[in-house]
């Protein structure tokens, strides 16, 4: 990671040349919890959390983003959820609602046309409703909902854990915290460890006796960074998941249409392989590719739902790729994203030479909004991508000089 006075450059030359960059991640925002027959105002911005959608009234859609705001209500099973946006005059919003199982962690409702919302609501629990701008409108609105049940579902029940059995969850409390586990959480908790674990648009919640590193309060697993941090956590309820049914192969499924094989063959170039890495461990699966997810290797994003390709060096690679200075220059300075390997075919590529001790090292990435495709070098003296020089064509060419008219 380069100094700040380095970001601080690119941002400007960025800005200096008419140019928006914006990141590929969900942005991370709080939800605004909202009630039967209640109005809220909302406000889309360009500071606004960024989420990802389908557009369910096209087959065969991919995976798009937006800019906008998340509302969370519980809703009974048979609730006829009526979502309504009225958008403030002047404002050029386009509005999209997307409605979204906390339970599944899939998108069950969508339109971007009337600016209403229908839903049959299937199964009780806890959903997100989505408000988003359409082709990067922003503006005020009002969002109004009703046809919810009053009565609210439960917030945080404990996780259901076969008795006398120990999943992966209460090992890793166990193993790396010392933590002994409770059965059940009591009713009153101000004197245990509380831990929520969200995976999935699900949450799972467990209980124990603190000890000397650990003091009792409410805590939160951190996915990036493999930790649990004292906060109060989210109120999403865990969908009660029979045991036969694995929720990462349910998410593959339900966000990326992806049917997953009982087990991954040796010969894996013509699969998707999906990495998810949880409590440290990891988890390889493997499926047929669709329209929307090409052959190749992913890590799942627990925290975004995202699938994000894995990024290796392309040519003469000399650390693994974890530790690979140069990919997490481009991934993290530039916003790129690097390819596995370089293809034949690198016209619609940013193409990166890097010039180290008279070796020169290619990568092959995305284009972006801000690096369009061509091919660059990297200059360690302003730490910026120049343009490469294209070759001078030689009008006369006599003993190895090349003369140009």
């Amino acid at each position: 990671m380069m100094g700040r006075k380095f970001v601080n450059r690119v941002a400007a030359s960025v800005a200096v040349a008419g140019m928006m960059f914006t990141g590929i991640a969900d942005i991370a925002g709080a939800a605004t919890a909202i009630k039967n027959g209640e109005n809220v105002n909302g406000f889309i911005r360009t500071s606004s959390p960024n989420f990802t959608f389908r557009n369910q009234s096209l087959r065969g859609t991919p995976v798009q983003r937006a800019y906008g705001e998340e509302f969370l209500f519980n809703a009974k099973q048979g609730d006829a959820v009526i979502a309504a946006v009225d958008v403030e005059d002047g404002s050029t919003l386009l509005p999209i609602l997307v409605l979204v199982s906390s339970q599944t962690g899939a998108q069950v409702a969508y339109d971007d046309r009337s600016g209403l919302l229908r839903y049959r609501v299937p199964t009780t629990g806890e959903y997100k409703l989505r408000v988003l701008g359409k082709n990067n409108t922003r503006g005020r609105y009002t969002l109004s909902i009703s046809g919810i049940s009053q009565t609210p579902t439960s917030q945080n029940p404990p996780a259901q854990t076969p008795s006398g059995q120990k999943d992966a969850r209460q090992k890793f409390l166990e193993d790396e915290y010392g933590l002994r586990v409770l059965e059940n959480c009591p009713a009153v908790r101000s004197n245990v460890v509380v831990v929520t674990f969200p995976e999935y648009g699900q949450n799972y919640t467990y209980c124990a006796n603190p000890n000397r590193n650990i003091k009792a309060g409410e805590y939160r697993y951190d996915v990036s960074s493999n930790e649990i941090r004292l906060g109060n956590v989210a109120q999403n309820p865990p969908a009660q998941t029979p045991p036969q049914n694995d929720p990462r192969k349910q998410a593959l499924l339900n966000e990326y249409g992806l049917r997953v094989l009982d087990t991954c063959p040796e010969v894996k170039t013509s699969l998707v392989v999906v990495t998810f890495t949880e409590y440290g461990q990891t988890y390889n699966y493997c499926a047929n590719p669709n329209r929307l997810v090409k052959a190749g290797a992913y890590t799942f994003d627990i925290s975004s739902g995202d699938l994000k390709p894995k990024t290796t060096t392309a040519q003469n690679p000399t650390q693994p790729t974890a530790n690979d200075q140069r990919s997490q220059l481009l991934r993290n300075e530039y916003g790129l994203t690097v390819l596995d390997s370089c293809p034949p075919a690198k016209n619609s590529l940013v193409v990166v030479n890097f010039t180290e001790s008279g070796q020169t090292y290619t990568y092959c990435a995305n284009p972006n909004r801000v690096f369009k495709a061509g091919e660059y070098t990297y200059n360690p003296t302003t730490r910026n991508l120049d343009a490469a020089k294209k070759p001078t064509r030689c009008t006369v060419e006599i003993s190895g000089i090349c003369i140009v008219k």
